[in-house]
């Protein structure tokens, strides 16, 4: 059972519906749904559509929590930029841009609302992080995967480390490097992952390989340089390449931290 259905909007405000003054009931937000290709008559792929969905919410609680719905949820609605759904520490980018209230004009403190929940990408999010760190220990954490991958690696050399997809498919990934460091590299699985830059103390070099493709190097005010053009590109070097099912070696200079966030997409966050 998924008690809690948390929405985050873009600018990190969220609402959690199955704990507090707000419940959930009716939905079909874990429905599955995925529109096909066919050529002569043979199926030769599936796509996702921009799908609607519905979920019925209630208030049990002060007037301000009405305010409040209204102010997370349509904050990205008048900014265009996706909030996530999360569930079952799964997640999905949408929007809610509709709400119809029922109940409200009967008691102060009780309201029914199905809210409308739209997304342009309606897949379930789930991912695992792997941190490789110059003491040459591992940490792995953000994922309680059912099947029984030892925590505890052992290292093969000074700066190698054993780094596991847990996944059933090869993940696509994000690439963290805090600086202070020049030509940052992690090599995982015989690919090359670097970018001939240089990361200064408190910046932090982005290697964005899921979602919308980039390179940045994020300085310690929030803003960005892009960094896209110094990628390195080889036949064993392909910056966004998906790491491989299973366990791999991974290796890096030993002078910096990595971090490793493998995604994996999913029909429900079951």
């Amino acid at each position: 059972m998924i008690g809690t259905i948390r929405y985050v909007n873009s600018i990190g405000e969220e609402i959690v519906f199955g704990e507090g003054f707000w419940h959930y009931g009716k939905t079909d937000i874990f429905d599955t749904s995925c529109a096909h290709r066919s050529i002569g008559g043979r199926i030769t792929g599936f796509e996702r559509d921009i799908r609607e969905m519905s979920l019925t919410v209630e208030l049990a609680g002060p007037e301000e929590e009405r305010r409040r719905l209204a102010d997370v949820t349509s904050y990205d609605v008048r900014t265009g930029r996706p909030g996530t759904l999360w569930a079952n520490g799964c997640s999905m980018s949408c929007w809610i841009p509709g709400a119809a209230l029922s109940d409200w004009y009967q008691l102060e403190d009780r309201l029914t609302a199905e809210l409308t929940v739209v997304s342009d990408d309606p897949v379930w999010v789930r991912s695992a992080s792997v941190t490789l760190t110059a003491r040459t220990d591992l940490e792995y954490g953000g994922l309680d995967y059912p099947h029984d991958y030892p925590h505890d690696y052992k290292s093969s050399a000074a700066n190698s480390m054993a780094i596991v997809n847990p996944f059933r498919l090869p993940a696509k990934c994000d690439i963290y490097i805090p600086g202070p460091c020049r030509d940052p590299y992690v090599i995982i699985a015989g690919n090359r992952y670097q970018v001939r830059t240089e990361v200064q103390e408190g910046q932090l070099l982005v290697i964005r390989g899921y979602g919308d493709r980039e390179i940045v190097v994020r300085h310690s005010d929030g803003t960005e340089r892009n960094a896209f053009a110094e990628r390195v590109t080889d036949d064993d070097a392909r910056p966004f390449a998906e790491i491989p099912v299973g366990r791999h070696t991974a290796s890096w200079s030993g002078s910096y931290n990595v971090e490793v966030v493998m995604y994996e997409e999913r029909t429900s966050p079951w």
